[in-house]
C-alpha cells in the first residue's frame, strides 16, 4: 500500500513540475499559452490518476493474495495489463501451486507417517525438551493405562517406578537407554529410548508380559515333567535293585514286580497323555465331527469304569434331556473327553458317592456335564484346574494314577469344536465339569 501512495504522489510532483515549468516559460512568451497550459493541466491530473490507478489497484490485490497464502487461505490472483505487474502475478500465482502441491506431499507424508505409528503393537512416546508429551500411539496409551481422550501427564510423571523413572531421566539427559526392562504395575516392558538430535526424546516401550508368562510355562511344564518322570523311574530302580542283589521270598518279589509294573504303567500313561497333548496343540489334528448319541458312548465309558466304581462304592448315573440326547460332534473326541471327566471324578468322590452325566440344551448349545459328590475343589485353585500337570489335591492324585494333564487335553478338544469348558465347585460338596458344544454344525480347526 504504501508502494502504490508513493506511486501517486511520484507521478502528481512529476505533473505538477512538468505544469510549473510550462507555465513559467509560457508567462514569458505570450498571455494565450498561459491560458492553454491551464486548460490542459486537468487533463493531465486526469491521465495521471487513471495511471496511477492502473498500477495501485492489481498491487493491492497482489498483497491480499500474498497474505492469503501465507494464512493458508485460497488467494485471489487479480488481472492487470501492465506487463511488468502481470509478470508478478504470475510468478506469485506459481509459487502459490508449488507451495500447495509440497503442502499435500508433506500432510500424505505424516498420514502414513501417523498410521504406522498407530498400527504398531509397540508403544511410542515422544516428547519436546521439558519432558511434555507431544506424542503417544494407541498401544503406548494402553500400556499406561490411558483412554484416547485422556491427558498424558509430564514425561517425568508418567512413570511410578523408580527404575522407570531414572531411564525417564538419563535420556531427557542425552543419553540413550538400550532394552531396560520394567515392571509396570502389572506388566513387564522392555523400554528403547533415544534423545532425539534437537530436543526432547522418543521411548519405545515393548510389552514381554505374555513372553515373560509362556517361559513361566515352559519352565513349569519342564519341572513337572521331571518331576512326574523322576518319582517313579525313582521307585523303580530302587525295586529292581533290591531284586537283583537276591535274597527276596517270592511274596516280596511278587510285591516288589507289582509296584515296578504299577509306575511303568504310569510313566505310560505320562507319555501317551504328553504325545496326545502335543498331537492336539501341533496344529495337525483336525476332528470330524457328526451327529454323536451321548448315551451310547457313555454308557460305553460307564461299562468300562464299572469295576473301579463298584469297588470304591461310587453310583454312575446318566441324566441326558430329550433334546439333548445327540452332539455334532467327533465320537472318538467324546469318548476321550467323557472318559478323562469320569477317571477325574472316580479319583475325588469317596465311597457311596454318585457321579453323573448330564446334557442340557441351552442358549442355542448342548451342555454336557460329569458331576460328582467329592471332595470339591477350593475356589482359589478354580481358574488354574485345566492347565497342563495343575492338581488341586497333588498327593492324592498321583496316588491314584493321575497324570495331571485330562483335563487340559479336555479343554482343548472342546475348543477344536468351537466349544468351551468351565467348572462349579463347592468344597465338601462336590464339583461338576462342564463343556459347552454348539448345537448346530460349525466350521472346525486344529487346536
Amino acid at each position: 500500500m504504501n508502494l502504490a501512495r508513493r506511486l501517486v504522489l511520484g507521478t502528481f510532483t512529476v505533473v505538477a513540475l512538468t505544469v510549473s515549468v510550462l507555465v513559467w516559460g509560457l508567462e514569458r512568451t505570450h498571455s494565450s499559452v498561459i491560458g492553454a497550459a491551464l486548460v490542459v493541466l486537468p487533463l493531465a491530473l486526469v491521465l495521471a490518476f487513471v495511471a496511477g490507478r492502473s498500477i495501485t489497484n492489481p498491487l493491492v490485490a497482489l498483497s491480499a493474495a500474498a497474505r492469503a497464502i501465507a494464512a493458508g487461505v485460497l488467494p485471489q490472483f487479480p488481472r492487470s495489463s501492465v506487463p511488468e505487474v502481470n509478470t508478478l502475478v504470475q510468478a506469485l500465482r506459481e509459487m502459490n501451486h508449488q507451495l500447495a502441491g509440497r503442502f499435500e506431499k508433506l500432510q500424505q507424508e505424516k498420514a502414513e507417517g501417523t498410521a504406522i505409528v498407530d498400527a504398531m503393537v509397540e508403544g511410542i512416546l515422544a516428547s519436546d525438551a521439558r519432558g511434555q508429551i507431544v506424542t503417544a500411539n494407541p498401544a503406548a496409551r494402553r500400556l499406561l493405562g490411558y483412554s484416547p481422550e485422556s491427558p498424558l501427564p509430564n514425561l517425568r510423571t508418567l512413570f511410578r517406578g523408580k527404575a522407570a523413572r531414572e531411564a525417564v531421566d538419563e535420556v531427557l539427559a542425552g543419553e540413550a537407554v538400550q532394552d531396560r526392562e520394567l515392571e509396570l504395575d502389572d506388566q513387564i516392558v522392555s523400554l528403547n529410548a533415544r534423545p532425539l538430535a534437537g530436543s526432547g526424546a522418543v521411548l519405545v516401550l515393548h510389552d514381554l508380559t505374555q513372553v515373560r508368562r509362556l517361559e513361566a510355562v515352559r519352565r513349569d511344564f519342564v519341572a513337572n515333567v521331571s518331576h512326574e518322570l523322576k518319582t517313579p523311574l525313582t521307585s523303580i530302580s530302587g525295586y529292581a535293585e533290591t531284586l537283583a542283589e537276591g535274597g527276596v521270598d517270592a511274596a516280596t518279589q511278587r510285591r516288589f514286580l507289582e509296584t515296578i509294573r504299577h509306575n511303568t504303567q504310569r510313566m505310560h500313561r505320562l507319555v501317551d497323555d504328553l504325545l496326545e497333548l502335543s498331537r492336539i496343540e501341533s496344529g495337525r489334528w483336525v476332528p470330524s465331527p457328526g451327529e454323536t448319541s451321548v448315551a451310547l458312548i457313555a454308557r460305553d465309558i460307564f461299562r468300562t469304569a464299572m469295576d473301579q466304581a463298584t469297588q470304591r462304592g461310587v453310583t454312575l448315573t446318566l441324566d441326558l434331556a430329550p433334546d439333548a440326547e445327540v452332539l455334532w460332534v467327533d465320537p472318538d473326541t467324546l469318548a476321550q473327553i467323557l472318559r478323562n471327566l469320569v477317571d477325574n471324578s472316580l479319583r475325588y468322590t469317596p465311597a457311596a458317592g454318585t457321579i453323573t452325566c448330564r446334557t442340557i440344551r441351552s442358549d442355542g448349545a448342548v451342555m454336557l456335564s460329569v458331576s460328582d459328590t467329592g471332595s470339591g475343589i477350593p475356589g482359589d485353585h478354580l481358574a488354574r484346574i485345566f492347565e497342563r500337570f495343575y492338581r488341586a489335591e497333588p498327593s492324592r492324585s498321583r496316588e491314584e494314577g493321575g497324570t495331571g494333564l485330562g483335563l487340559a487335553i479336555v479343554k482343548h478338544l472342546v475348543e477344536a469344536h468351537g466349544g468351551s469348558v468351565g467348572v462349579e465347585s463347592t468344597l465338601g460338596e462336590g464339583t461338576t465339569i462342564w463343556a459347552r458344544f454348539p448345537a448346530a454344525p460349525v466350521n472346525v480347526t486344529s487346536s
